[in-house]
């Protein structure tokens, strides 16, 4: 029995999905109305009083609510004028966690997180556009972040779908206030994105094809194209839709390690603001939706709380958008035959009965056997005698060699460095924060040293790999390194040569038996 939404869309993959992560999304919120934080959406703030700020981005169920209450999705027994005060008192909430400057952090106070501010911006506006009244004089409060997305710029990476969501809110900000400033400056964006785009299809996350985030980024260019008809930006999103049509695994799944960031999260809401226009959009949208409703790939009711927000408004916006749902499974969106896309370093094979992927870049190996996943090779693992992790997922200097149905790889071995806070670091974090980055060009060198750290492997080592994939069904992965002594690390479980928060969210393919 749904207790949230309404019985007519129980058969509704997103919905079930949204049915079972309401309530996690409404006891976010604090509700006393003594509390100086009512409104707020950051409980390891008000309730645990574990962390010293509170964190931007859980301000968002603002933007999903507001678009089940549009779309007309709860149940008659749900009390929609109290749903609307929890986004009023949201919207107050947000105004006063607003810094001086206009910004919004997620990881360490007085952040001045660019992706965090236009985040919040863009919640905060779809939530207004969808309810109307009162809540557009309120958008007038975020004039100062509207200001700070204008005057101030991400520099520690390129950044796909950041530079989206900011872009996606500036014009939306337009709309609402008549700004030419804020216009032109989501206009520059979206120039920026379309310009970095591969002509393989694929937008720049951190200088390199992440399936798992274009959808996330696409929705939001969607929204973008939506506003501004401009046919440069539609003929952008189509070639995208055609490029991510390749990484929809024939179990359902989605994304992987071979991506640039290793995320397997699907954001089904470009897809479905996509499908009536590309053909492409809408395979992906109708293959997908089964898959969400089997969990074969990343859903919703896997997230965890930073990132349950964004995926929350992202499934609400997808059932707001949602055409017809398909009942019978549809044929795989990817084309048959063998694909190749050197830009990005991924390779991908379709059979009959086979379909492969392998990251050129990253020796990263997946294999389907009618349909099941049989192969996830995440790269060679070696050990010194000091016990040093050595991979060639991290290798910066893998060359390719492509033979007939063999695909050779072979560059030096990277040590795997993948450091965890402690106290002291945080420390230096805090006393950076509180001290010398909040001056605008020191906070964007420093968040450039540490995006470094995180995202890229641990440096070179010296040792030599050789990998060579033998193509088919049958696939065959052989391997040789040197020197010699260094010791093979086998193991059975995926893994990643780098940090990403968002990537390893489970799936239904990673407790399922493996075909022997």
């Amino acid at each position: 029995m749904n207790i949230f939404i309404s019985p007519t869309l129980a058969a509704n993959p997103y919905a079930t999905e949204i049915e079972a992560a309401l309530p996690r999304v409404l006891a976010m919120a604090d509700t006393d109305p003594l509390n100086t934080t009512l409104g707020l959406g950051d409980r390891q703030y008000w309730a645990w009083k574990l962390i010293d700020f509170p964190n931007g981005t859980l301000q968002g169920p603002v933007n999903g609510l507001s678009a089940l209450i549009a779309a007309g999705a709860f149940a008659s027994g749900v009390d929609l004028k109290s749903l609307r005060r929890r986004i009023e008192d949201g919207f107050s909430a947000t105004s006063r966690i607003m810094r001086r400057d206009g910004s919004f952090e997620e990881a360490l106070p007085l952040e001045q997180s660019y992706c965090v501010t236009a985040l919040v911006l863009y919640d905060h506006l779809q939530a207004a556009r969808r309810l109307g009244g009162e809540l557009i004089a309120r958008t007038g409060d975020f004039a100062p972040a509207v200001d700070f997305l204008v005057k101030r710029d991400e520099t520690h990476g390129f950044i796909s779908n950041h530079l989206a969501t900011a872009a996606a809110a500036l014009l939306m900000w337009d709309r609402m206030h008549g700004d030419t400033k804020a216009r032109n400056k989501a206009v520059s964006l979206i120039d920026r994105i379309v310009g970095r785009q591969s002509a393989e299809g694929w937008f720049d996350e951190y200088g390199g094809a992440d399936p798992g985030y274009q959808t996330l980024c696409m929705t939001h260019l969607a929204e973008a194209a939506q506003m501004l008809d401009s046919p440069k930006l539609w003929l952008a999103l189509e070639r995208a839709c055609d490029f991510l049509a390749h990484f929809a695994h024939p179990d359902g799944s989605f994304g992987g390690i071979y991506g640039s960031r290793a995320t397997r999260i699907y954001y089904p809401a470009g897809m479905e603001l996509l499908a009536a226009r590309f053909s492409s959009a809408r395979a992906l949208a109708e293959w997908m939706r089964p898959a969400i409703a089997r969990k074969a790939a990343v859903t919703l009711a896997a997230i965890d709380a930073p990132n349950l927000s964004p995926v929350f408004n992202n499934y609400c916006e997808a059932l707001l958008n949602a055409g017809h749902l398909m009942e019978t499974l549809p044929s795989t969106p990817a084309p048959e035959g063998r694909h190749i896309f050197p830009d990005a370093g991924l390779v991908v094979d379709r059979g009959a009965h086979h379909y492969s992927i392998i990251s050129t870049r990253k020796s990263v190996i997946y294999h389907w056997r009618d349909g099941k996943l049989d192969i996830c090779d995440s790269g060679l693992v070696l050990s010194d005698d000091r016990r040093q992790v050595l991979t060639s997922q991290g290798s910066k200097d893998t060359a390719v060699e492509m033979l007939d149905n063999k695909i050779i790889l072979h560059g030096t071995l990277a040590k795997r460095s993948v450091p965890t806070p402690n106290p002291y670091n945080f420390l230096v974090l805090r006393f950076l924060t509180l001290s010398i980055m909040r001056i605008p060009w020191m906070n964007g060198f420093i968040k450039t040293m540490i995006a470094r750290l995180l995202v890229q492997a641990g440096g070179s080592s010296g040792a030599r790999f050789r990998r060579t994939v033998t193509l088919g069904m049958d696939l065959s992965v052989s391997d040789d390194w040197e020197p010699r002594e260094l010791k093979k690390v086998s193991l059975d479980r995926p893994f990643s040569a780098i940090h990403m928060a968002s990537s390893g969210y489970w799936q239904r393919s990673d407790t399922e038996l493996r075909p022997k």
